[in-house]
């Protein structure tokens, strides 16, 4: 068992970041026998800790991807202190939190940062992210339902380009099918192809407003 835990965390919310305090206060006598928890709440802070750390580096980090930036040291989110986390403290187990479906921005956490942990804020209630947070602390990988479900697309190449994904934002912010041309560069043959393409990718049977509903739980728009 492990004496001390070194626990760094950054969120702008205050409530979460005492949230994230009682989970490890929990866990706390299993998988280590003192917290030690240092708070963050913007990437200045979250920067500025981390350098006055580099002697005694963090154990184990949970930094949201939405926290206020910081331009004069050119970190635009908690993605940006994440990779500067990994950089000078590559032991550091990281679990990244976010609100965000985007396809761009949950590929780009799991390929530059490869955290342990991620999770999508809406899937997840206290009893789970005490869950993930055991589940790095023993060395395992944990990832919420929306995290899981887009790496088990990218494992199947269920991917939309970005002609796709221009189709469904332009269906649902009302564009006809019959005007789809006037704004991609395809005839409506092939626009209604891509269309029967996607549908068949992601499983959907339905109409256009299916499309739209499963390609906004998906994170593609």
């Amino acid at each position: 068992m492990k004496k001390n835990l070194s626990v760094l965390a950054i969120d702008d919310h205050m409530v979460v970041l005492e949230g994230y305090r009682s989970i490890f206060k929990i866990l706390e006598g299993n998988s280590f026998e003192n917290l030690i928890f240092t708070k963050a709440h913007d990437c200045r802070s979250g920067h500025k800790i981390i350098e006055s750390h580099k002697g005694k580096p963090f154990d184990f980090a949970i930094i949201d991807y939405s926290i206020p930036d910081s331009p004069e040291l050119k970190l635009n989110s908690g993605h940006d202190v994440a990779l500067y986390l990994r950089e000078v403290m590559p032991k550091c187990k990281i679990v990244m939190m976010t609100m965000h479906k985007e396809v761009e921005i949950m590929s780009s956490i799991l390929h530059n940062i490869k955290p342990e942990g991620f999770i999508n804020k809406s899937d997840c209630n206290t009893d789970e992210i005490a869950e993930c947070f055991k589940s790095v602390l023993e060395n395992n990988n944990y990832y919420s339902t929306t995290i899981a479900s887009y790496i088990k697309r990218l494992e199947k190449g269920v991917m939309l380009d970005d002609i796709d994904t221009k189709i469904i934002v332009l269906l649902s912010k009302g564009v006809k099918n019959k005007n789809l041309s006037r704004y991609i560069p395809l005839s409506d043959s092939a626009i209604e192809k891509r269309k029967y393409k996607v549908k068949k990718m992601l499983d959907i049977t339905g109409d256009d407003e299916s499309l739209i509903a499963e390609a906004r739980k998906q994170g593609y728009i």
